[in-house]
């Protein structure tokens, strides 16, 4: 992609979900500016001073996130290649990507957890350190070509409470769990940020083709879920269309509640009550979205749903 062609895109997007963000020019400027690397401590494979201690000989530049103790920041950006990665002691991750698992409630050694969209295994990995490799997650995907690195991650981390499934959420099987995360495919343009992740202008015709993909992954795992379970929704994109569209479908087609979202110490926004011509539920509100600006970090998009 040619530089002149990122400058288009990213100036698309500003113009595009201007009347939404809090500050158009704040937004505009931060979809600009490259996103520093980061990375979370595997917590499994080792204690979190002494990974720290061995990355900093090489890297001093790392510091921690004030909203995720396990969440850190570098000016690097070759941590792929050191020791640390290789053994599974880092995991290099998007910080918005390490946010949904920590929007469930009450992640625990008991709970058991299907991730509908697992692969490459960043929430797979990270839930699997918050419930101390017990408990029980079954990591699905449609694409056979992603499970390589799917089950690579779980292996060089050390991962053993997963079962890695390959099939399309919209046909899986009836299966009992107590949380159900749905990271949805999307057209991914929260992350903007990073170089040649969106490959080209996006047209309405691709936000509804997302969308209806969207809808009928969160559609099965409400239909699968029972009162009390609790249904994550996330995406790393900034449409609406993909976003608080989806969700308000399944409030208008399913008995499920939104819960409020609250990560100490991370501003996030509300989701949006209207898009062009369409009307939200007032629900909607508790949906969460994170903007570029507010964090530094890439945009991303969060539900929490529960079933009744």
């Amino acid at each position: 992609m040619n530089k002149q062609k990122q400058i288009t895109l990213q100036t698309r997007i500003a113009e595009r979900y201007a009347r939404i963000v809090d500050n158009k020019d704040e937004f505009s400027r931060s979809i600009n500016q490259p996103l520093k690397q980061s990375f979370r401590i595997n917590s499994l494979k080792g204690d979190t001073e002494k990974i720290l201690e061995s990355l900093r000989k090489y890297d001093n530049s790392i510091s921690p996130t004030n909203w995720y103790e396990n969440g850190f920041t570098t000016n690097l950006d070759n941590l792929g290649s050191s020791i640390e990665h290789f053994s599974g002691q880092i995991y290099i991750q998007e910080l918005t990507s390490m946010m949904p698992a920590l929007s469930i409630a009450d992640v625990n050694e008991s709970k058991r957890i299907i991730d509908c969209c697992a692969a490459p295994g960043s929430k797979t990995t990270q839930l699997a350190e918050m419930m101390k490799n017990k408990g029980e997650i079954i990591a699905n995907d449609n694409k056979h070509s992603r499970l390589k690195a799917l089950r690579g991650n779980l292996d060089r981390l050390g991962i053993v409470n997963t079962t890695v499934t390959l099939r399309d959420f919209r046909s899986f099987p009836n299966t009992e769990a107590d949380i159900y995360l749905v990271d949805a495919p999307c057209s991914s343009e929260g992350t903007i940020r990073k170089k040649n992740t969106i490959k080209r202008n996006l047209k309405e015709k691709d936000y509804e083709r997302f969308s209806k993909i969207q809808k009928g992954i969160l559609n099965r795992a409400c239909e699968m879920a029972e009162r009390g379970d609790q249904i994550v929704y996330s995406t790393c994109t900034f449409a609406p269309e993909e976003n608080e569209h989806v969700v308000n479908s399944i409030l208008e087609e399913h008995s499920v509640k939104l819960n409020n979202i609250n990560i100490k110490n991370l501003k996030m926004g509300k989701g949006i009550k209207n898009w062009k011509d369409e009307k939200f539920d007032s629900e909607i509100e508790k949906c969460r979205r994170v903007w570029p600006h507010h964090n530094d970090t890439d945009g991303f998009f969060i539900a929490r749903i529960e079933k009744c």
